[in-house]
């Protein structure tokens, strides 16, 4: 198979705390600037006070209908820009098998906070009842099929913080196995209470702005955001005439089996997903020009990551866009893709906001400074809860 008859990227979107737009998301993270703040509006909690997080900017959902989560709302700003870029409607792809695949980890674990603590006071009113069967007779990914009027599969990836990730990963699977022509995948999240007060006690939070990497980190900052991407084959792509913003070239995926919330610290299950992904794009370490990592900031993250770098990807520029969107959980992977896609076509990485010092026990810095890049591959991966890892690699526009 060549490059030519690849899983390709037709259009993609994003909104998070350092843009709206891929583009502008993209120039944020060469500028580093993204809404880091308090939450206080957003999260009922006595932490609020100190724990900033990294928001979508309030004008961008200042028309969020009452009836939707912020998770859905941001996705579907998402995939509207990801069908725009692909110059093409959502309506005009119903002579094709299109599916939907959409990861995330608090819309489908902790949209119904507000009902568990009416249920709690005893004080579940109607409302609560109806607010309940609404969200368990609609998962995620089956209300953007139905918006988006699709009539092919879908899924609802929850693999915490891999989930992004391995919601691309899938749908690249998807079109590869003749399930679908096309595939809207993605990932998104938002800042709620039960994340946003679970990391803090599970002592991971930082109350200062996150340094992935950087000997003088504390913590991680979670974050918000969506994004989608629009992967077809290339019998489509020929046909309807899309463009292409990039490929889907390899997709890994496997487990630590460690512990429930710790990554293994030497990241053998990252190594599998990293090696896996490298096989099936038919990749290896000196084809690929950066690893946009998981980069969390956390202690035991970093570590586990770098070691797992430096096994099977020895001597790679690595970026932490963390810096930048914090860590959007369940949209993490997709928010990363868009930016590295981004990063590939511009031929340009950013530098990794929040660095300053190397960490000598990581054998690793990250980048310092934008550079510029020749090499038209590159690494994005996931690590989280569970022992879930993935990673996929990815192609820039111009390599067919």
């Amino acid at each position: 198979m060549t490059l030519a008859d690849k899983v390709s990227v037709a259009g993609m979107g994003c909104v998070c705390a350092c843009g709206n737009t891929p583009a502008a998301a993209f120039e944020g993270a060469l500028n580093g600037n993204a809404l880091f703040a308090l939450p206080a509006g957003r999260v009922e909690s006595t932490y609020t006070a100190k724990y900033p997080v990294f928001m979508v900017p309030p004008d961008e959902y200042a028309q969020k209908p009452t009836d939707i989560t912020f998770s859905q709302f941001f996705f579907i700003k998402a995939a509207l820009q990801a069908f725009e870029q692909a110059g093409i409607s959502p309506q005009q792809l119903n002579a094709k098998r299109v599916g939907v695949i959409v990861g995330a980890s608090v819309h489908p674990s902790f949209h119904c906070f507000k009902v568990y603590r009416h249920w709690k006071t005893d004080k579940l009113a109607e409302a609560d009842y109806t607010a309940l069967k609404n969200y368990l007779a609609s998962p995620l990914a089956q209300w953007v099929s139905r918006y988006f009027g699709f009539e092919g599969p879908f899924q609802t990836v929850a693999t915490a913080c891999a989930s992004g990730t391995d919601a691309i990963g899938l749908a690249k699977n998807w079109i590869e196995t003749g399930l679908c022509d096309v595939v809207l995948c993605g990932g998104t999240d938002e800042v709620t209470q039960s994340p946003y007060v679970g990391f803090i006690r599970l002592l991971v939070s930082s109350a200062q702005r996150c340094r992935p990497f950087c000997k003088t980190r504390t913590g991680i900052n979670i974050g918000e955001g969506a994004a989608a991407l629009l992967l077809t084959n290339a019998q489509t792509a020929k046909q309807l005439n899309l463009p292409c913003q990039g490929y889907v070239l390899g997709y890994g995926n496997a487990c630590d089996g460690f512990h429930p919330t710790a990554p293994d610290p030497k990241g053998t299950g990252l190594q599998k997903a990293l090696s896996f992904a490298l096989q099936d794009a038919g990749k290896c370490a000196d084809d690929i020009a950066f690893i946009n990592a998981h980069g969390t900031a956390s202690q035991a993250n970093d570590s586990a990551e770098s070691m797992a770098f430096n096994t099977i990807l020895p001597g790679v520029p690595v970026w932490g866009s963390k810096g930048v969107t914090g860590h959007t959980l369940g949209a993490a992977g997709a928010v990363e893709a868009v930016l590295s896609l981004q990063a590939l076509n511009q031929r340009l990485v950013p530098a990794t906001v929040g660095f300053t010092t190397p960490d000598e026990a990581l054998h690793l810095v990250p980048t310092t400074q934008n550079i510029s890049i020749t090499k038209r591959f590159a690494v994005s991966d996931s690590l989280a809860f569970g022992g879930c890892n993935a990673a996929i690699v990815l192609g820039a526009a111009d390599v067919a």
